[in-house]
């Protein structure tokens, strides 16, 4: 066995760096370092991927997120987020100058529990952040659609961990107003940093265009909103086009490692695992084991580094409303986040990424349970 087993891994075949130095040399001969073929290939592939007629990129998901927020217009307002989710969620919405309010999760999906977000809803609520957390679609989407379509709320899936899950053979990314993806080095995908807002709302991606680049208009020397500078480089876009060919590849072969773990660890009175939804398709951007009360999350994490060399994660713990700088920013809450807070206290995640030999997942396996 290797000395680590990585956690997460960005992953690219040899023939596909071939292709992508030939790809970055065209680049740096002929100084197109932004606003040039690749970004627009990059956006327009990804649009045709998931079934959308916009799609955004910008340098960060924060980036989308804040544009989002901006062109929703929620300042002084309040939006509900999950607790589970990225720090970069509640974030975006607290950096418009909206409050970020915090809904529980259901302990068997870990994802947004439709009553919490009921009960977080009041007159100031503009709309809603849904995390499908994992790679595992929230199962309870068109319940949170109604909720919000009842209320008049607008509804953006953060689905920074799930690029090609699916629910009924429609992917996500397409339940809600909008939605934002993630390409960090451990996402399904990677374009070494990068995010991506999509829609069919052509309004917002109008916008969300000159917000990513200081409020531009046409000819990027007419400036008409306010804006920041978020573009997504080239070079980057040169990665993201080779790895999403590689989407559907990658999101088999991480099925295929959550199978042999499903089979081997789901043991009451040890472990428990997240189910995938009938009828859905979890992209497995992470693989995430609850831990039984009896067992020592941290000796026990700690035990699989130091004597087996597996590398574990956690999604997430603390949760966005237990961080320091929400307790200080004193953001509204106005139910119970119990769940939350026992629950992920006792998830942890296993080593996820394509790079993973059945091999690999077996010692995993094995060093689970030894551990235990």
């Amino acid at each position: 066995m290797p000395s680590l087993i990585r956690s997460s891994k960005p992953v690219f075949p040899q023939e596909d760096i071939k292709c992508i130095l030939q790809d970055i040399a065209e680049v740096l001969d002929n100084g197109q370092f932004r606003f040039a073929k690749n970004v627009k290939a990059f956006e327009d592939l990804v649009a045709k991927y998931l079934d959308v007629k916009a799609a955004v990129a910008f340098d960060s998901d924060s980036s989308a997120y804040e544009s989002a927020m901006r062109y929703f217009g929620v300042e002084s307002r309040e939006v509900v987020v999950c607790t589970n989710s990225f720090i970069s969620v509640p974030n975006s919405v607290a950096a418009v100058g909206a409050k970020p309010v915090f809904a529980d999760i259901r302990a068997e999906s870990l994802s947004m529990d439709p009553e919490s977000l009921k009960q977080n809803i009041t007159p100031q609520t503009a709309g809603v952040i849904v995390t499908h957390i994992s790679g595992f679609p929230n199962p309870d989407i068109k319940s949170i659609q109604t909720i919000c379509r009842e209320n008049s709320l607008f509804l953006i899936e953060d689905a920074t961990h799930a690029i090609g899950a699916t629910i009924n053979g429609q992917k996500v990314g397409g339940f809600g107003d909008a939605a934002v993806y993630a390409f960090t080095p451990t996402k399904v995908i990677t374009t070494g940093e990068g995010g991506m807002l999509v829609s069919n709302n052509a309004e917002l991606r109008e916008f969300a265009k000159r917000f990513s680049f200081y409020g531009s208009g046409v000819g990027k020397t007419n400036f008409v909103d306010l804006g920041r500078h978020m573009v997504l480089p080239e070079l980057s876009a040169i990665l993201g086009i080779y790895q999403l060919r590689r989407l559907d590849e990658f999101i088999a072969r991480r099925n295929e490692i959550a199978e042999q773990y499903n089979a081997a660890l789901d043991s009451p009175g040890a472990f428990s695992t997240v189910k995938s939804p009938v009828g859905s398709r979890s992209s497995y951007y992470k693989y995430p084991l609850i831990l039984d009360a009896k067992l020592d999350k941290a000796a026990f994490t700690k035990r699989l580094i130091d004597d087996f060399g597996v590398e574990t994660g956690n999604i997430f713990y603390p949760p966005c409303h237990m961080q320091g700088i929400y307790r200080k920013l004193g953001a509204c809450t106005y139910s119970s986040l119990s769940v939350a807070e026992e629950v992920l206290a006792r998830t942890i995640t296993l080593p996820m990424h394509v790079g993973l030999s059945d091999r690999d997942v077996a010692f995993v396996v094995e060093s689970v349970k030894a551990a235990a």
